[in-house]
C-alpha cells in the first residue's frame, strides 16, 4: 500500500491528478508515465499498473469507531475442519489466504458460548476496521461497535466496474472465479445508511455496478434498494439459478448466471422483448399501484379523486396562506408512514428547522407541540418516541455557510440524499425559492421542469412541488378570490404542461357567492391534473 504522503500531486489541492506512482515508477523503463490516479477529494488513489492503492487517513482526531484487536495475522493457520469445510463450499484455500480468511474462538451470543469460527476481516487499507465471526451453525456475530462498511472494499480501488453481493461466503465464490472487485453489504439483507456513507470514497469512482444479492425474497428487495440508491442506469442485476453465488459456483452454474446479467430498465432503448415481464405482470396483475392513503382522515373518496405514484412530478398550487404547504406536508408524512418510505424536505420559506420540526410533529402525533394552543400537548416521552420514528425517515435540507439555493446544487444534493440515505420523497416548498439559471426566464423554468421529471423517473422518486400561483382576481361582488390552476402558476405553463399530477388547496372563508347562495368555510382539495385516468379525475373535489 502506498504512502499517501509519497504522492506527487504537483501542488494540486482538490479534484483528480495523474502522476507517477511510488511503488513502481522507479522500476520501469517509462519512469515518467503518470500510471498514478489520485482522486484528490476523496483521498483515494490507485495504480494501473502495479495495482498498488493508497488511501489518505481520515484527518478525524477521534474515530466515532472500535477498531478490533489488529492481530488477524495470528490466526491465519486454517485448521483442517476449516479448510475440509470451505473446500465442502467450492472454496480453495489459497482463495482463503488471499482474502485474509481467519479462524478464531469468539462468543456466540445464539448458542450462549464460545464457538470456533471462520472470520471475515473487513479491511479499510492495512486496518481491520470490523470482523464478523460465522460459526458452523452459521450464527453470526461481529466486533463490538466496529465500522459499518462494505467487506472487500479495498477491491474497488481504482475499479471502473464493482460487483455487489449479500455475504461475504459470495465474495469467495466470486474471487474463486477470477472475478475480484467483490464487495459485500456488511449485515445480510438489511440496508442502512452508514455502510453507504462510510464506503462513499471508494464506490465514487465506479461507473458499472453489477448487483448480486440472493435470489430469495428479501435478496430481490434488497437489489431494489441498492439500485435505487445508485441510479438503475449504471447497475445490471443476476438472477442465481440457486440462492446465492456460492451456491451456483457448487452446482457449476456461476459463471453462465454472470454472463446473463441482466440490465435495469431505465432509459434508452428497449424491444417488447425487455419489457416482457412488465407486460405479462400488467396483464397478469392489472393496472400499477398507485400511492393511495388508509388515513380516514382524507375521506373516504380521496383515493379515487387523487393518487400519485413513485417516478412521477406533482406540482402543489394555491393562494398564499391557503394551507397548502401543511397540507402537503401532511400528506406525504402520511405516505411515508404507510409505505415506509424517507422523504426530504427543502423549505427555506419554514426556517428554522427545529421550529419546522415541531409543525411535522405535530402532523406525526395529533398533539400540540405548545403549551397555550389548547388540547392535549405532547410530552417529552412523546418527542423521544417521534424521533425514534422519525430519524431515519424525515430529513430536512439547507445551505451551508452562505451557499446560495441553485437549482442545481439542489439537484446535487438530492442525489447525495438518495444515495447515501435511500430517499424516496423529496418536497420543494417552493419553486421560487430556488434561483433559477440566468437567461430567458420561461426556457430556464421549462430546463428546471424537464430535469426534475426526469430525476423523478430515472430514480424512481415522487417530487413534490410546491409552486405559487400570480395575483388571483378577486370578485368584487362577493370578495372571493378565483381558485387557481396549474396554469395560473407564476412563470410558465411548464408547470401544467411538464408535471405529471398536480392539485390545488384552496381555503374557502364563507359568505355568499354570485347567486347569494350561503358558502361554507372549508378547505378544498382540486386535483388539477393526473397523467393517468386510474390515478384520479381532474377536476373532481
Amino acid at each position: 500500500m502506498i504512502n499517501w504522503n509519497d504522492i506527487d500531486v504537483k501542488g494540486k489541492t482538490k479534484g483528480t491528478k495523474k502522476t507517477t506512482c511510488p511503488s513502481c515508477s522507479h522500476d520501469r523503463n517509462k519512469k515518467t508515465d503518470p500510471c498514478l490516479s489520485v482522486d484528490i477529494d476523496n483521498g483515494v488513489a490507485f495504480c494501473h499498473h502495479c495495482s498498488d492503492y493508497s488511501i489518505k487517513e481520515s484527518e478525524q482526531k477521534e474515530s466515532p469507531y472500535i477498531l478490533p484487536k489488529q492481530d488477524w495475522s495470528n490466526y491465519t493457520s486454517l485448521s483442517d475442519a476449516m479448510v475440509k469445510w470451505l473446500e465442502d463450499r467450492r472454496i480453495s484455500q489459497l482463495t482463503a489466504i488471499e482474502l485474509k480468511i481467519t479462524e478464531e474462538l469468539h462468543y456466540i451470543p445464539q448458542a450462549n458460548k464460545e464457538q470456533n469460527c471462520i472470520v471475515f476481516n473487513y479491511f479499510e487499507g492495512q486496518t481491520v476496521v470490523a470482523k464478523k465471526y460465522r460459526s458452523g451453525a452459521k450464527h453470526f456475530a461481529k466486533s463490538k461497535d466496529s465500522k459499518s462498511i462494505f467487506y472487500n472494499i479495498n477491491s474497488i480501488i481504482g475499479q471502473e466496474t464493482a460487483y455487489i453481493v449479500e455475504g461475504e461466503m459470495d465474495v469467495l465464490a466470486m474471487h474463486e472465479l477470477g472475478i475480484k472487485n467483490v464487495i459485500s453489504v456488511p449485515n445480510g439483507a438489511n440496508d442502512n445508511d452508514n455502510q453507504w456513507i462510510e464506503s462513499q470514497r471508494y464506490l465514487k469512482g465506479v461507473k458499472r455496478f453489477i448487483i448480486a444479492t440472493d435470489n430469495d425474497t428479501k435478496g430481490i428487495e434488497l437489489r431494489e434498494k441498492i439500485s435505487h440508491r445508485l441510479g438503475k442506469y449504471r447497475c445490471e442485476f443476476i438472477e442465481f439459478k440457486g440462492k446465492d453465488a456460492n451456491d451456483d459456483l457448487i452446482s457449476g452454474e456461476l459463471e453462465q448466471s454472470i454472463k446473463q446479467a441482466k440490465k435495469f430498465p431505465v432509459g434508452g432503448t428497449y424491444t417488447s422483448n425487455d419489457l416482457m415481464d412488465g407486460i405479462m405482470d400488467l396483464y397478469r396483475n392489472g393496472l400499477p399501484k398507485t400511492l393511495t392513503i388508509e388515513n380516514k382522515s382524507f375521506g373516504t373518496d380521496f383515493n379515487k379523486v387523487f393518487s400519485p405514484m413513485l417516478g412521477q412530478v406533482t406540482t402543489i398550487t394555491g393562494i398564499p396562506s391557503g394551507g397548502k404547504s401543511n397540507f402537503n406536508d401532511w400528506y406525504v408524512i402520511n405516505l411515508i408512514n404507510e409505505y415506509k418510505l424517507k422523504g426530504s424536505w427543502f423549505s427555506p420559506e419554514h426556517s428554522p428547522m427545529e421550529l419546522y420540526q415541531t409543525n411535522l410533529i405535530e402532523k406525526v402525533t395529533g398533539r400540540n407541540f405548545y403549551e397555550k394552543q389548547g388540547g392535549k400537548r405532547i410530552t417529552e416521552e412523546g418527542i423521544l418516541e417521534y424521533n425514534e420514528w422519525a430519524k431515519d425517515k424525515i430529513y430536512l435540507t439547507d445551505c451551508e455557510d452562505g451557499e446560495a439555493p441553485t437549482w442545481t446544487w439542489l439537484m446535487d444534493k438530492f442525489k447525495e440524499q438518495l444515495y447515501s440515505y435511500g430517499i424516496n420523497i423529496f418536497v420543494i416548498d417552493a419553486f421560487n425559492k430556488v434561483i433559477l439559471p440566468s437567461g430567458n426566464k420561461l426556457d430556464a423554468i421549462n430546463d428546471v421542469m424537464t430535469k426534475l421529471t426526469h430525476f423523478a423517473q430515472s430514480n424512481n422518486v415522487a417530487v413534490f412541488l410546491v409552486a405559487h400561483p400570480t395575483k388571483m382576481r378577486k370578485d368584487e361582488k362577493t370578495g372571493l378570490y378565483d381558485i387557481p390552476t396549474l396554469y395560473d402558476v407564476s412563470g410558465s405553463a411548464d408547470f401544467r404542461n411538464q408535471t405529471h399530477n398536480g392539485y390545488t388547496i384552496h381555503r374557502m372563508y364563507g359568505g355568499q357567492d354570485k347567486a347569494g347562495i350561503e358558502i361554507e368555510q372549508c378547505t378544498l382539495f382540486i386535483n388539477t391534473k393526473t397523467k393517468y385516468n386510474f390515478q384520479g379525475q381532474i377536476g373532481n373535489r
